[in-house]
């Protein structure tokens, strides 16, 4: 018999499961009791439910409807295979085979044109779509393809257009698909009854098969009576296709079959259409006004999202004869909070609620606006411990999360969560379910990133990517420690990116293969040795690291190998070796992620066999085996597991409405919830619908319905409801739109606006710290007794002490004067912006850096010109000239800079230079007045005999040169005795020569101190000066009043992004004292412009 229970709360359903099994336990106690479920998250709470209640939960299965039905089968007929040959996995290389010869057909010309190129993976795609197509067939229309078989395509045409209205043009469209689909079933029907033996084809048929089991049944012996089982539960399923519930209510002429349906509504609502609906039934005159007015009468929401849950409902009243069991619906009696109003009004099927609204302490349906992911997932966070607060009781395994793409949530909810320590009384215990196991598993990970090689370029960051991976790098006897001295190794012997294989007409000294002969060649020889068959050692790899540079070479020996057999097509038998062969060489046995590596040789195992099955042995592109594994991967998510007594964070997905006393919905955007889902044009059955069809968009309608229902005190919302640039408002998933029309008609606006919340954009704003507003975020509070957002760095740091130095350094002087505010933020709060992290060049040299060129025609200035051929050789060797004939043309234009430049520098180059040492006693007054003695010591580069400091730069004078030359030109003059001639040479298109004129040492000893005092005052408070266009600055004061200020202009050096300090400083501070920043700059380096002579 076929018993169907109804209630409105999943719990009343378990309840009397649970009642079920034990009043009546099951007489055999080896006899497993079957429950049929839709998720595995449903089987995991009931089984938990039920040992809760019974003590224990043992020798039950929960079995999916489909493969459940399918093992039915397979009782009845021991001959069916374990897995149906018609399913999608094998019919889609059977008509990999197929179309191809069927193209030339006039039928099938949209296929032909789609193929004409000859691309084999557009025809794997194609074929996977057919397959799939004809799967829903199987299960929806089967009776299409009897009709397909039997030559009645005018059946099907029939069948559908009696229920729509095409166009004639569509019309011949459709009449086209329903025959070249015919064809392609009809061939697939033939090809798999070629190589089936007929006794396992005839009943493995899907379109038949059901007939045949339900014959079997009227003719059971009573051994094959025995094998079925003693009774079935269907639990927690809110809709199954006819087919599988016409199984159902055949077999239950034979058990017991308990069918547990979740009915939002007591009332009879199988008729209630939406507003949209009706309009569209109006218009086609199919229904009167009258009809029209009595349609409407029930709940809005019910009508809006229910359409999925009815369809289900309808069939499940025209099942006879069956057993209606006692309803049990819950009134919410005593519950006046607005989601228990909401849920009753649903219940009784009423357009409206009439109780009176009383809320608890925390409000039982939320709405949260916010800016981006981040935010919701902080907000989230923050009214989780505020209910964790008002609401001892609650615990977080009463807690679930769900969001339709979890993933993209994911880094969001580790970063906020897991950002605070147990001892932390902010900590909430989390588990994050559902992932796809690409995007949490670095192996698989990693093996989907091997099969993409084909198309790689070889980039420094592709094959790093791969060694940051343990299991790889293990396998390699590659130590963390070695990967990051292997990061260093690869700039510095000029790899960039490619394959000298891929390029064999030109020498590629960037490539991997140059790197790796320079790598190995240096464990015997060194740099000095000069070049040894067109290649140059490198002396990081000499003597102790010969091992890992073996290790290294041997990796990228297989890595170039594999690469090499992607760019042609295998067999599936010659890929599942090569795949195997792949996780043996580049994956360790011995790691601890031994169980990824045994999880994808299960997967090649998996992938390989419906195509060895069939017999498709034509070679197979490498596109469609990563397109295989990719695919199979996306499905396979990280496991589920609700009871772990953490909050539960996982997909929004059909039938796992598990009651939690608070549901949270993550992501509630529009246009993506609900999920869009693109049909097929060549899908019949979207031109035909029936009850008991499933549509994506139907889906997420009734598992919004389902989530307000198993919401037990409180639904919380969240979506993205501002813009994150400009604020611009953005609308929520249509359904939090319609939910939020049925509460204005019920509600007032004040009422409505309680409990819908706009935060702002940021954790840190003010706005979170409010009389009224909720955070736990302590670290932010002081926002709330700030007069303003940002405090001016012009402000004096508050310090109980400070140690002054008695001596400084003449570098760190210099560097304070030629960038005082990166002096300050490098120096005083221990702030660094620079970059350091490893960021490799991803393509070869097409032409110089000016920092390479730089040390380039630095270095070439130094060496004696008979020598400069040999150092641009070695220089090419080390993959860091150009290539070609750009190479050529920047030797030529460096020879020529350092040529002009070597004449300038004459009398210089071949005489010894050594370092003037200054030591320079000064005492200066501080900004509190007191005196101090300070001394500072240093050396001053290039000084030759007869006092003469010659310096230079092979490039242009930049600022930074101008202000230490004038510095080391200031100390020359206090502490030396006689006369010192200071020169500096530069290249700025020619060569030219920086002078200063002649000084006493009073004006040189006035503009020290200067210096000195504004550096130590720099100790206290940020002392800010222009260093950087300064020649442009003066010229603009020049052309003017100097006392007057240029504001546009130095506003414009303030605002100079590439400098992150001084940006940083502009962006908070409220009002910048330009004047200061003007004076200071005028006494720093007034008389240094005046002074500079430039030939």
């Amino acid at each position: 018999m076929l018993k169907v229970y109804y209630a409105n709360q999943l719990r009343d359903h378990k309840d009397l499961l649970v009642g079920i099994l034990e009043n009546d336990p099951n007489p055999d106690p080896f006899s497993q009791e079957t429950i049929l479920v839709q998720s595995i998250g449903m089987a995991q709470w009931l089984q938990m439910e039920i040992s809760q209640k019974m003590g224990i939960s043992a020798n039950i299965a929960f079995p999916f409807p489909t493969s459940f039905v399918w093992q039915q089968y397979r009782t009845l007929f021991p001959e069916l295979p374990k897995e149906n040959i018609f399913s999608p996995s094998s019919t889609v290389w059977r008509f990999m085979r197929l179309i191809p010869k069927l193209l030339s057909h006039p039928s099938l010309s949209p296929l032909a044109r789609y193929l004409a190129e000859g691309d084999q993976l557009k025809l794997y795609q194609l074929a996977t779509k057919i397959a799939d197509i004809f799967d829903q067939y199987l299960v929806y229309r089967p009776q299409w393809l009897i009709h397909w078989e039997q030559g009645e395509n005018q059946h099907i045409l029939n069948a559908i257009t009696q229920n729509s209205s095409l166009k004639i043009q569509a019309h011949a469209e459709l009449e086209n698909a329903i025959q070249w689909q015919g064809m392609l079933w009809n061939a697939l029907i033939a090809d798999i009854r070629q190589d089936t033996a007929e006794e396992i084809f005839h009943t493995s048929h899907r379109a038949y098969l059901q007939h045949r089991y339900f014959e079997k049944l009227a003719n059971l012996s009573d051994l094959e009576l025995k094998k079925l089982p003693k009774r079935v539960f269907v639990f927690g399923i809110s809709s199954l296709p006819p087919s599988q519930l016409a199984v159902l209510k055949k077999l239950s002429e034979y058990i017991t079959v308990h069918l547990f349906f979740t009915n939002p509504s007591q009332e009879y609502w199988g008729d209630q259409q939406d507003e949209r609906m009706l309009e569209k039934l109006a218009l086609k005159q199919q229904i009167s006004s009258e009809e029209m007015q009595e349609y409407a009468k029930g709940n809005p929401l019910l009508a809006v999202w229910g359409k999925q849950g009815k369809e289900f409902f309808n069939l499940l009243e025209e099942l006879e004869p069956l057993i209606n069991e006692p309803r049990l619906f819950d009134d919410f009696t005593g519950k006046y909070s607005l989601l228990a109003n909401v849920k009753r009004a649903i219940l009784y099927n009423q357009p409206e609620f009439d109780e009176t609204l009383n809320e608890h302490e925390i409000p039982s349906l939320q709405i949260h606006v916010c800016h981006s992911k981040m935010r919701e997932v902080e907000v989230l966070h923050n009214r989780l411990l505020a209910m964790f607060e008002q609401d001892p009781q609650l615990s977080p395994k009463d807690i679930i999360v769900m969001s339709p793409d979890i993933d993209s949530y994911a880094p969001y909810i580790n970063a906020v969560f897991a950002r605070f320590q147990r001892s932390d009384n902010r900590y909430i215990p989390f588990s994050l379910s559902d992932q796809k196991i690409s995007h949490v598993d670095p192996v698989v990970a990693s093996f989907l990133n091997l099969l993409s090689f084909k198309e790689k370029t070889f980039s420094v960051e592709e094959i790093l990517d791969l060694l940051n991976v343990a299991a790889i790098r293990t396998k390699y006897q590659i130590s963390e420690e070695q990967l990051l001295q292997l990061q260093e190794w690869i700039t510095s012997v000029g790899i960039r990116a490619g394959l000298q294989q891929d390029n064999p007409s030109w020498q590629n000294y960037n490539s991997w293969e140059n790197g790796i002969a320079r790598l190995l060649l240096g464990t015997a020889l060194k740099e000095e040795n000069n070049p040894w068959q067109n290649v140059l050692g490198f002396d990081e790899s000499y003597g102790l690291n010969a091992d890992l540079t073996g290790n290294f070479a041997h990796f990228l020996e297989n890595l170039t190998a594999w690469h090499m057999q992607l760019q042609t097509a295998h067999t599936a038998k010659q890929w599942q070796a090569m795949l195997l062969n792949l996780l043996t060489q580049f994956y360790s046995e011995e790691h601890e992620q031994i169980d990824s590596v045994l999880v994808l040789q299960h997967s090649i195992k998996a992938v390989m066999e419906p195509i060895l099955q069939t017999e498709f042995n034509e070679p197979l592109a490498t596109e469609i085996i990563l397109q295989l594994f990719e695919s199979r991967f996306h499905d396979t998510r990280s496991s589920l597991n609700f009871m772990v007594g953490r909050v539960n964070f996982c997909t929004l997905l059909p039938m796992r409405a598990i009651p939690f006393k608070v549901v949270c919905l993550l992501g509630m955007n529009e246009g993506e919830f609900p999920r869009q889902q693109m049909s097929n044009s060549f899908d019949l059955m979207q031109y035909a619908h029936q009850k008991g069809d499933r549509a994506r968009r139907d889906d997420d309608r009734y598992l919004f319905l389902e989530s307000l229902l198993s919401a037990q005190q409180v639904f919380y919302i969240s979506y993205i409801g501002q813009s994150l640039t400009d604020n611009q408002e953005k609308l929520p998933s249509i359904l939090v739109s319609q939910l939020l029309d049925y509460l204005s008609s019920q509600l007032s606006d004040s009422q409505v606006q309680q409990y819908l919340y706009r935060h702002p954009m940021t954790v840190f704003s003010p706005n979170n710290f409010i009389d009224g507003a909720i955070s736990y975020d302590v670290e932010w509070l002081q926002a709330k007794h700030q007069p303003q957002a940002i405090n001016d760095f012009s402000e004096p740091i508050a310090r109980d002490f400070v140690d002054l130095p008695n001596e400084i350094e003449l570098d760190d002087l210099i560097s304070y004067v030629q960038d005082p505010v990166k002096f300050f933020f490098n120096r005083q709060l221990g702030i660094r912006f620079e970059q350091h992290e490893y960021a490799p060049e991803p393509h070869e040299v097409f032409e110089l850096s000016k920092l390479d060129e730089y040390q380039l025609l630095n270095k070439l200035v130094e060496i004696k010109p008979c020598d400069h051929a040999q150092y641009i050789e070695n220089t090419k060797l080390k993959g860091k000239l150009p290539h070609g004939y750009f190479g050529e043309l920047a030797t030529q234009d460096m020879n020529e800079k350092v040529h002009m430049l070597q004449i300038a520098l004459a009398d210089y180059l071949d005489k010894e230079k050594s370092l003037l040492e200054i030591d320079y006693p000064q005492g200066i007054r501080l900004p509190n007045g007191e005196a101090h003695q300070i001394r500072v010591q240093g050396y001053i580069q290039n000084c030759f005999e007869q006092q003469q400091i010659v310096q230079w730069r092979v490039g242009r004078l930049r600022d930074k040169d101008l202000i230490r030359a004038w510095l080391n030109y200031l100390f020359l003059i206090v502490t030396q005795e006689n006369n010192v001639l200071f020169r500096f040479y530069f290249f700025d298109k020619k060569v030219q020569c920086l002078r200063f004129t002649t000084l006493d040492k009073s004006q040189a000893a006035d503009l020290i101190q200067i210096y000195l005092q504004d550096y130590f005052a720099n100790f206290g408070q940020l002392t800010t000066a222009l260093t950087s266009d300064l020649k442009g600055y003066f010229k603009t004061l020049s052309e003017g009043d100097e006392n007057e200020l240029d504001l546009t202009l130095l506003e414009k050096c303030l605002n100079d992004s590439s400098n992150p300090y001084w940006y940083r400083v502009v962006a908070q501070t409220a009002v910048p004292d330009f004047n200061a920043i003007h004076q200071r700059t005028l006494r720093w380096f007034e008389l240094m412009i005046r002074s500079q002579e430039i030939q």
